[in-house]
């Protein structure tokens, strides 16, 4: 005579009974859960806003006795690009996550202008780029530079400076 209740898990037979595949299946559906709250945890970390730039003054190479410092005021004014510029925001050194840096060099009437992309946690270099141009042509290469820093960053085609 069998002494167990009836609807007890326990079969003589082998097989598993209710309360075992029920067992089963609530561990089975609990590690898919898990893997899937892990999952979206990982993909919801984007990591530092890469769009968050700060531009440092540029050095003058050549700097002139009684001439302004033509360096920090084409910084000034890219830095004028990138904040008119979607997809950027403009912020305080400490919380940027990227910075733009450069040199100036007048050679005659011309200006020639190393510039470069330095992330900021480790100050790795991201883009580079060097460009030679007139007084005139300063606002072009400006909005270039934008578009080769959006484009260094994979920012999306709209991340370029109005015209």
């Amino acid at each position: 005579m069998d002494t167990t209740p009836s609807g007890t898990p326990l079969r003589t037979d082998g097989k598993p009974g209710w309360m075992a595949i029920a067992l089963i299946a609530a561990f089975v559906l609990g590690a898919i859960g898990m893997f899937a709250i892990g999952a979206r945890l990982v993909t919801r970390s984007p990591g530092p806003d890469v769009s968050a730039i700060t531009v440092v003054p540029f050095s003058d190479i050549d700097s002139i006795p009684g001439n302004a410092p033509f360096g920090a005021l084409f910084a000034r004014q890219l830095a004028d690009a990138v904040s008119k510029a979607p997809g950027f925001h403009l912020v305080e050194r400490p919380q940027a996550a990227t910075l733009i840096e450069g040199s100036v060099k007048t050679l005659g009437n011309r200006i020639g202008v190393a510039v470069w992309l330095v992330r900021a946690s480790d100050r790795r270099a991201l883009w580079s780029q060097h460009y030679e141009f007139t007084a005139q042509e300063a606002r072009g290469v400006q909005n270039k530079i934008v578009q080769g820093v959006a484009s260094a960053l994979h920012l999306p085609p709209g991340a370029t400076p109005p015209t």
